[in-house]
């Protein structure tokens, strides 16, 4: 009996061990996920700060300048500079849908990585569903907020060219038809 009470008395002791150091495990992990927390809120709103609310209004700008063009100038033949410079005008519109759609999708992917780090906040803290994976997981949603940010940043980059871009061709277009 006395050698049964012991084993029992060293099981509980090794339990209680081993759930101790998990609790200091899932401070360090609670620790990380408010961190990425942090930093895809922090991403997020830079990322809804930079884009433009003119975006639409910038597209109908440079549709309406086309028609116009169209309209007024009725050339028998066309200046190669001219004609360079309206096709890469029409270009610069034609970026505009895209850059949209990569805006939606980034926008959506941010309400999910938020979703998933809550979640994944409220299962490391009520000790839920595989506690040996929580550091898988909390790797692969800092590789997702990476993913975000880099996603972010090209799309940044992509409104820039595009600005730059009008900048340079609508004064030279829109001069042709005042």
């Amino acid at each position: 009996m006395f050698f049964n009470f012991k084993g029992t008395t060293v099981l509980w002791l090794f339990l209680f061990v081993v759930a101790s150091c998990s609790d200091f495990s899932q401070k360090e992990q609670l620790t990380k996920v408010e961190a990425l927390q942090k930093e895809v809120t922090n991403l997020e709103g830079d990322f809804l700060k930079s884009f433009p609310d003119t975006l639409s209004a910038l597209r109908l700008t440079m549709m309406s300048t086309e028609t116009a063009v169209k309209n007024k100038i009725i050339l028998d033949s066309v200046d190669r500079s001219f004609s360079a410079d309206m096709d890469a005008y029409k270009l610069t519109r034609k970026k505009i849908g895209p850059i949209n759609e990569e805006y939606v999708k980034l926008k959506k992917a941010f309400s999910q990585e938020k979703s998933a780090l809550m979640n994944l906040y409220n299962d490391i803290n009520n000790g839920w569903g595989k506690r040996d994976e929580y550091d898988n997981y909390l790797q692969q949603e800092a590789r997702n907020v990476k993913e975000l940010k880099k996603g972010s940043l090209e799309l940044k980059r992509q409104l820039q060219i595009l600005n730059q871009e009008f900048s340079l061709l609508h004064p030279k277009i829109s001069a042709l038809i005042k």
